[in-house]
C-alpha cells in the first residue's frame, strides 16, 4: 500500500511543478511530513527502500 502512495505522490509532483520545486532538496523527514499533509502516507524507510530498488535496477 505504501509503495502505491509513493507512486501517487510522484505522479502528484509531476503534475504540480511548484510543489516539485518546493520539495527538491527538502530533508527526508520534512518530505515525509509534506507528503502526509497532501494525503500520501509512507515512511522514510519505505522511501529509502524504493530508492535503493531504483538504483539496483538502473545500475546507478
Amino acid at each position: 500500500m505504501s509503495q502505491d502512495a509513493i507512486d501517487r505522490f510522484i505522479e502528484y509532483l509531476r503534475g504540480n511543478k511548484d510543489d516539485l520545486i518546493m520539495v527538491s532538496g527538502m530533508p527526508l523527514d520534512e518530505l515525509i511530513e509534506y507528503a502526509g499533509k497532501h494525503g500520501f502516507f509512507f515512511t522514510a524507510e519505505e522511501l529509502k527502500a524504493r530508492q535503493a530498488l531504483v538504483h539496483l535496477v538502473e545500475g546507478t
